[in-house]
């Protein structure tokens, strides 16, 4: 028996750099340019081509993934230099029975005006048993693709090495 569930997977990590420097750098797994690494190569395809923005209300941005399905994500929100959130409005790739992505936001808030904190969030339908251990490695997937994307920013703004905050 399946169970559908609303969760979320959250991640915190600290840039040392400023706000204004951080959200400029603001993006998305599929506008990472380097290889991810050996646990998102085995558990997501990997984006082959990004069509669209994600500047403004509306835009969309359409990835199609190295397993021939597609992604495409909306802005629903922008506060200005804070916060971006989307909704994913498709979906094809290879685990969309297994969960469905919904979408969610990232954030970021000024520490002393010289760290930044960035917040992922991304929230998913869990087509499975909530208590098996493939929920959790689900978590563990969507966090690492999370710290994927803010080291990536990281490394944008070649800055020092971040100080991981995670979340409850």
């Amino acid at each position: 028996m399946k169970n559908q569930l609303i969760r979320s997977a959250q991640t915190k990590m600290i840039i040392h750099a400023p706000k204004s420097d951080v959200w400029e750098k603001v993006g998305f797994y599929e506008h990472v340019k380097k290889q991810p690494g050996l646990l998102l190569k085995l558990s997501l395809p990997i984006p082959q081509q990004v069509e669209g923005a994600y500047g403004k209300v509306g835009d969309t941005c359409r990835c199609r993934y190295s397993d021939g399905g597609y992604l495409t994500k909306r802005i629903t929100r922008i506060h200005s230099e804070n916060r971006i959130e989307f909704e994913i409005i498709e979906q094809s790739i290879r685990y969309q029975n297994t969960i469905k992505l919904l979408g969610g936001y990232i954030e970021v808030n000024d520490i002393n005006g010289k760290y930044s904190e960035v917040n992922m969030v991304t929230y998913y339908e869990s087509r499975i048993c909530v208590q098996s251990i493939s929920s959790l490695f689900i978590a563990a997937v969507i966090k690492t693709m999370h710290k994927f994307v803010i080291r990536d920013m990281q490394a944008q703004l070649l800055c020092q090495p971040l100080s991981p905050i995670e979340a409850a």
